[in-house]
């Protein structure tokens, strides 16, 4: 995989490159490793500790903008040496760089995932599949699964990404082929550049065309159509710029003082402006679909990265200027250390820390649960990146199983075993693939309740605009509309059976970016009810601007309790969200109450799930008691 290649180092400026190193992958850009680094490390946080990173994702894009630019460079060197691309040798060099550590991670976690049992082998069939044939994300669109879903990871989520490099891989060089067709001369690979500009401009707009239609947050965020446009740029440029990674470029290309000024101000301002995105992006995903302005923090992170990457090209690099001063940070050895293992952590951090998910208790210090999983990565990726990725590199597949081999009689035995039961636990992983997850079995059972009652319930006429719904003092359900996520689901028998005629709208991954769009389409259902319910602290943080928010669509008529969220010690963005809300709650005690689900709970936890988020059928009727109580006491606030 391009992005995580260990090249070369490369040659000096004005010393001479001889057509067959331009053609040979993996001539070195100096700073590319470090920009690695800040990728996986962003990613790393946004993954292991929520909240932190927001915008974390953010690192995949810069991995995909690095990628683009490095197989695009790579293709059109070899053009430019041979006359020709070898599709047979590119294909079979991108597959041996990704697949061998691919399959040996998912082969091994897999297998840990047989001892554990239950909910982490969800799936485990479809995405060793997916894994396999390097269509990961499109499987899982076509499963319907959530990757922004927390509660109840997949072991192999992140895979994705990797699926669609592969798939760029695969069609890539067939553009390229079509693009040099008469040269490599300046004004085609420019036309080139302008053609990789178009597609990503189109990729950009699918993605937010397809939000806006309503497509699933996973389709939009996974999708090889919807994603591509950061694979794009970083072609564009390595189009734009021909031979600037090679030593001819070096002397062929005149930079002024004044332009190796600002480019390297620019990748300056990419590299802080890739760490905000990072900081200020809003996993607004949380709401179940995928906003536009989500799209356009990711096409903006990918600019960002462009603009690093056009500031450690030779021409510029290698002469004073703030390029210099940048490729020296970004090649600091921690640095380069991280970005030349930025594949084996990547492929490694996600399934450790689902079997850690599934496998720590639920009161876990979640720091303790960090650190363990950043040090067993750590470990696992030198494993992979010395024992695995360098000697292939070095060797070629063939010569590293010969290697492997002629380790002696021993030692081939000893592997043989280790390979011999490894097999059986992925199959015994297989077997025990459970249908559905114990809280998916909760939450279908509340969602069957729900369609039931909702399919003999005839809703109210929407009242005019100008209605205001007065509460009365004894709470009955036809008074009291709720918003909630998958746990309210689970509990909608419950809250049915205390509250006959309440009205739910309850979806899973749903957060509070969902809450005043859900609460208008409610309104228009079933007309504005005196009493809402808001139950969206599981999913996502929540802060008092959306609070506010949606006190100020209800108005001062109209009542509002706040559901708090329990989870796993894991689940570290709960408590601040139960925070906000205690606080809100307290500031505005006339209008609002708290129903909180976390401390009814807490003395409990046998009422739920595996996931230790969702209720089951005696763990739904507490939860509704709470609901209850809660609206006992705002309907006589300030009575």
């Amino acid at each position: 995989m391009s992005r995580f290649l260990h090249p070369q180092p490369a040659p000096h400026c004005g010393e001479p490159a001889s057509a067959a190193a331009q053609g040979r992958a993996g001539t070195r850009v100096a700073g590319l490793d470090g920009l690695r680094a800040v990728a996986v490390v962003l990613v790393l946080v946004y993954h292991l500790v929520p909240g932190l990173l927001p915008g974390g994702m953010v690192g995949v894009d810069a991995f995909f903008v690095i990628s683009g630019f490095l197989i695009t460079s790579l293709l059109v060197s070899q053009h430019r040496a041979t006359g020709a691309i070898d599709l047979r040798r590119f294909w079979v060099r991108r597959l041996r760089r990704i697949v061998p550590a691919l399959l040996i991670a998912v082969v091994v976690v897999v297998s840990l995932a047989a001892f554990l049992g239950g909910d982490v082998l969800l799936g485990v069939r479809r995405q060793v599949l997916g894994a396999a044939t390097l269509v990961y994300n499109w499987v899982e669109i076509a499963a319907g699964s959530s990757y922004f879903d927390l509660t109840q990871p997949l072991l192999l989520t992140n895979v994705w990404s990797l699926a669609v490099e592969e798939q760029f891989y695969l069609l890539w060089p067939f553009v390229i082929i079509a693009v040099l067709r008469k040269g490599t001369g300046r004004e085609r690979t420019r036309r080139g550049a302008w053609l990789c500009l178009a597609l990503s401009a189109t990729s950009a707009a699918v993605a937010v065309i397809a939000s806006l239609a309503g497509a699933s947050a996973s389709r939009v965020y996974m999708g090889t159509d919807t994603h591509a446009f950061g694979l794009m740029l970083g072609a564009g440029l390595a189009l734009w710029h021909g031979q600037a990674t090679d030593a001819e470029a070096c002397r062929a290309m005149s930079v002024g003082v004044r332009e190796r000024l600002l480019r390297g101000s620019l990748g300056w301002l990419g590299l802080i402006g890739l760490l905000a995105c990072a900081y200020l992006a809003s996993d607004s995903s949380q709401a179940g679909a995928w906003p536009p302005a989500s799209t356009l923090w990711l096409v903006g992170a990918s600019l960002c990265a462009l603009a690093v990457i056009q500031a450690v090209t030779a021409e510029v690099s290698q002469r004073p200027g703030p390029a210099r001063w940048l490729t020296a940070v970004l090649d600091l050895r921690p640095m380069t250390w991280l970005g030349q293992r930025s594949y084996g952590l990547y492929l490694w951090h996600w399934p450790i820390w689902v079997l850690a998910f599934y496998s720590m208790p639920p009161s876990t210090d979640p720091r303790l649960v960090t650190g363990a999983v950043m040090a067993l990565t750590l470990g696992v990726a030198e494993l992979s990146y010395r024992y695995v990725e360098t000697p292939i590199r070095l060797k070629g597949l063939k010569g590293w199983l010969r290697g492997a081999a002629h380790a002696g009689p021993r030692s081939v035995l000893a592997m043989s075993g280790v390979v011999t039961c490894l097999a059986l636990l992925v199959a015994l992983a297989f077997a025990a693939q459970p249908r559905h997850s114990s809280a998916e079995e909760a939450i279908a059972t509340g969602a069957r309740a729900l369609a039931s009652s909702q399919a003999s319930a005839s809703p109210s006429a929407a009242p005019s605009p100008t209605a205001s719904p007065t509460p009365a003092a004894e709470v009955s359900g036809d008074q009291v509309e709720v918003v909630g996520d998958s746990v309210t689901l689970a509990s909608a028998p419950g809250l049915e059976a205390v509250l006959p005629g309440i009205a739910i709208d309850a979806k899973v991954s749903r957060s509070f970016y969902a809450a005043v769009t859900t609460v208008q389409e409610m309104d228009a259902q079933y007309g504005p009810r005196p009493y809402v319910v808001v139950a969206l602290a599981t999913n996502g943080t929540v802060s008092t601007e959306q609070l506010d928010d949606v006190l100020s669509y209800l108005g001062t008529e109209r009542r509002l309790v706040l559901v708090t969220g329990y989870g796993p010690a894991r689940t570290t963005w709960i408590p601040g969200a139960n925070q906000a809300i205690q606080e809100f709650a307290a500031a505005h005690s006339d209008q609002v109450a708290v129903a909180d689900w976390n401390a009814a709970i807490a003395p409990h936890l046998d009422l739920l799930a595996q996931d230790q988020v969702h209720p089951g059928a005696e763990g739904g009727q507490l939860y509704a008691d709470t609901v209850r109580q809660a609206l006992e006491v705002v309907a006589n606030a300030g009575r």
